[in-house]
Order: structure tokens, then C-alpha cells, then sequence
């Protein structure tokens, strides 16, 4: 069944590509048919590809079953799959649970044998000592966690001893939560080593030690790559390259056969404000998402931080720059106060590219500064309204509304709540310049 949800998906993202012509790092499509836009009214989905909490957390948990399937291609829960099992009956797609098979909080000291006790589920599966990472002294790296008042303990993926405790933790939660897909593996799929490559510049960031276990960045890749491949259910990883927020050694976790995505987290917008050019993280974001892309996995936005409408429209903006239909995920993290985190704005969904960026979004980068792609057709709750464009001003500066192939008339406008309580409408006029970290909306 699932092979066959997949493939649908596959051949409908190909007939919504119109023929196209590569040209460098740019593809080119043309404006669709009316008898193009027909076809593609009948077979649009509700809303771009949705990730959603639903439970984890508090999020969303108030929200009924039959709700959550009808806006979430994918709901993220605990490692019990309460909530995921409700979704699943009501006609849900995917289901994922939360697992961390790298860091285990709520340790208490001491940290030497016999060391004492971590209260996540998954320590009572390390029963070797060898399963931690230890510093010099011979004691277990940790870091402390204020908010826990505990500390947090690092998993030896070179062990035998994790690999048999993830082996048994998973078969566990695959066998007593079954409507779970997958796992949603935080804290993997990064290098041991980044930036300046000292000891703690990474896996160690402020641990009192790094491990002494596992010496190079090469023997650190092959040892998480045989431990997480442990795992009973599939595997969303949440991990990357620190500097460049793009996949890791290559990208050798992403060709795993085991690894159906990964997870960008603070995605555009993050508890700072927006994502911009400065230190090159706007592009890198992007960049990231059309790798996923390229790589056939897929790639989950997460975007974190109270949703403020100025904030939700520029992710939702910056998200649309890198937009691939079967390889995106929108995941709007954080719920908007007393309410829930399903956005008006992506049931707004893009067809018929005109510019598509292959590597670098950068290639989208229009004389004046701002970032644009367009559509030849975009339809808001299933409904055609017209072509559209997506402009981005990620830079310190002003920058006027660039030249578009297309003329457009109205801008998208957001309310200040989610999709039962505010609105995605439509303002007639269109912006002659975006101010710093801006985005706009437009349809003809």
C-alpha cells in the first residue's frame, strides 16, 4: 500500500512538471495550459506536504483525529504512539515517533561506575558501560541542562552494546506502538567534527569532554551508519553540517536505505527572528532543501519560534523558493498561542514552476536583491487562482519589487491566527519595495 501511495505521488509530481530545459543551475519550465490547469485542479492536494506535531509536546493535541488527517501528511508523537494511532484510524497518512539514539537526558551523577541512573526510557537498553562515550578520566562525557536540572550522557555508536540497545528499544516501540512509520531520530546524521575540527566543536559542543571512544570524523560517519541502521522502523534524521546546514559527509547518511529524510531545524525562522544572508544561512537553508531533493529524500522545514504573521510570511515565502511537491515539507513547529500550528498559508499550493534552482538558490537571485520564483498556476484550497510568485528579501537592505515575467495584481495578507481562527486572503496592489528580511506573496 505504501509503495503504491509512493509511486502515485511520483508520477503526479511529474505530471505536474511541465517539459523543462536545464539551463546551468536553473530549470526552466513554461506557463501551463488551460487543459494543463484543469488536469491539475482534479488531483491538486489541500496543502503543500505537512509535518506536524501532534502531541509531542502539547502541540496540537486538542485537535481531533479526523481534523489532524485532513491537514497533516505526516504527524510527529512520542515513542507510544497514542496520538499516532488516532490519526491513523481517521485516514491518516504517516506517523512518526520521537526517539534520540545519540544524547540521553535526565542523568544524575555519579558518572563512574556504578554510575548513576538516566531516567529516559531508552538507558535502561545500555546495560554494558561500554555504550557511553567516556573523557580521559575514564568517567562519562555529559553536559549540564539547566532547564532539566540533569545532565544529558553520549550514546558510543561503536559499542556492540548500542548497537544491541537500539536494535531492542526500536523492535520495543515498533511492537507496542504500531501505526508508527517511522522514527524521528534527533541528534543524527551530524559530523563529530566542524569548523575549526577541535575535539568539542560538534558531537561534544559544551560537554566537559570529548569522547575518547572514536578519534576521527571517518570512523565516527561508518560507526553511526552501522548503529542507526539497527533501527526496527525507518529513520527521519535530524542532523547536519553546523556550518552549512547541509547533509553531512556528502551526504552519506542520506543514501541510506534505511533514512527516508532529514530535518532542518529553525528553518527560515527560528527563536532569533528570520533566517537572512548574513552568515549565508537564508541560502543555506535553501540549499539544503533542494539537496534533499536531489538525494530523493525528504527534506522537513522546520520552522520554529512563535509564529508571528511577519515571520510566517517569510518563511512560508523563503519556503516556496526551494519548493519541490514530492521532496518538501512545511513543518510549522510552534503553535500559534491558545491555538494550534495548521497555517492557512499552506493550503495555498504551487504548480508549474517557470524557474527552478538545482543546487544553489542563489541562481534565483534577481538584479536589485530580492529572490523570486514563479508559478504558472496556484490554487488555495484546491480552488485555481491564478498564476503566482514568491519574492524574498533575505539582505540588510531595501531592494525594489524585481522585474517578473508575469504582471500581478494582488498580494497574500495573513491573519493572526491559525487556520480556524485567521485567514490566508488576498490584497488588491502589490508592494514596490520589501524592506529587510521581508517577503510578499503575489497572484495575478
Amino acid at each position: 500500500m505504501k509503495v503504491a501511495v509512493a509511486l502515485a505521488a511520483a508520477l503526479i509530481a511529474v505530471a505536474c512538471t511541465p517539459a523543462v530545459a536545464e539551463r546551468g543551475d536553473v530549470i526552466a519550465g513554461r506557463a501551463p495550459t488551460a487543459a494543463e490547469v484543469a488536469a491539475e485542479s482534479a488531483r491538486v492536494p489541500l496543502h503543500v506536504q505537512t509535518w506536524l506535531y501532534y502531541g509531542l509536546n502539547g502541540v496540537n493535541e486538542n485537535v481531533p483525529p479526523e481534523v489532524m488527517a485532513r491537514y497533516a501528511d505526516f504527524v510527529e508523537d512520542g515513542d507510544h504512539g497514542r496520538f499516532a494511532a488516532r490519526y491513523k484510524a481517521a485516514g491518516g497518512r504517516y506517523a512518526a515517533g520521537y526517539a534520540d539514539p545519540s544524547y540521553v537526558p535526565y542523568c544524575d551523577p555519579p558518572f563512574t561506575p556504578p554510575a548513576g541512573r538516566c531516567k529516559w526510557e531508552y538507558s535502561r537498553y545500555i546495560t554494558d558501560e561500554s555504550g557511553w562515550f567516556h573523557g580521559p578520566d575514564g568517567s562519562r562525557v555529559r553536559r549540564y541542562v539547566a532547564g532539566d536540572r540533569a545532565y544529558q550522557e553520549a550514546v558510543n555508536p561503536a559499542s556492540p552494546a548500542a548497537h544491541r540497545a537500539w536494535r531492542e528499544f526500536t523492535r520495543m516501540v515498533k511492537a507496542r506502538a504500531p501505526a508508527l512509520d517511522f522514527l524521528y531520530s534527533d541528534d543524527s546524521g551530524g559530523p563529530m567534527l566542524a569548523g575549526d575540527m577541535s575535539p568539542k566543536s560538534s558531537q561534544f559542543y559544551d560537554f566537559n569532554e570529548a569522547g575518547v571512544e572514536i578519534r576521527s570524523n571517518e570512523a565516527f560517519r561508518d560507526a553511526w551508519i552501522a548503529y542507526l541502521a539497527e533501527s526496527a522502523l525507518p529513520l527521519v534524521l535530524n542532523g547536519s553540517d553546523p556550518d552549512t546546514a547541509r547533509a553531512a559527509y556528502g551526504g552519506a547518511f542520506l543514501r541510506q536505505p534505511f533514512v527516508r529524510g532529514s530535518a532542518h531545524e529553525g528553518c527560515f525562522r527560528y527563536e532569533g527572528g528570520v533566517k537572512t544572508l548574513r552568515g549565508d544561512s537564508w541560502t543555506n537553508e535553501g540549499d539544503a532543501m533542494l539537496e534533499n531533493a536531489r538525494f530523493h529524500r525528504w527534506g522537513l522545514c522546520f520552522m520554529t519560534a512563535t509564529p508571528t504573521v511577519p515571520k510566517r510570511m517569510y518563511a512560508v515565502a523563503s519556503f516556496w523558493i526551494s519548493y519541490d511537491p514530492q521532496w518538501s515539507l512545511a513543518v510549522p513547529v510552534e503553535a500559534v498561542p491558545g491555538q494550534t500550528s495548521i497555517l492557512p498559508e499552506f493550503n495555498i499550493v504551487p504548480r508549474f514552476p517557470l524557474r527552478t534552482a538545482v543546487t544553489h538558490v542563489s541562481a534565483l537571485r534577481i538584479d536589485g536583491g530580492a529572490f523570486a520564483r514563479e508559478f504558472g498556476a496556484c490554487f488555495q484550497g484546491r480552488r485555481f487562482i491564478g498564476a503566482c510568485a514568491s519574492v524574498v528579501n533575505p539582505s540588510a537592505s531595501t531592494v525594489p519589487m524585481p522585474p517578473l515575467a508575469a504582471s500581478y495584481r494582488r498580494t497574500l495578507v495573513l491573519s493572526d491566527g491559525d487556520a480556524f481562527h485567521g485567514s490566508a486572503s488576498w490584497a488588491p496592489g502589490v508592494p514596490a519595495a520589501l524592506a529587510p528580511g521581508t517577503a510578499a506573496i503575489l497572484v495575478r
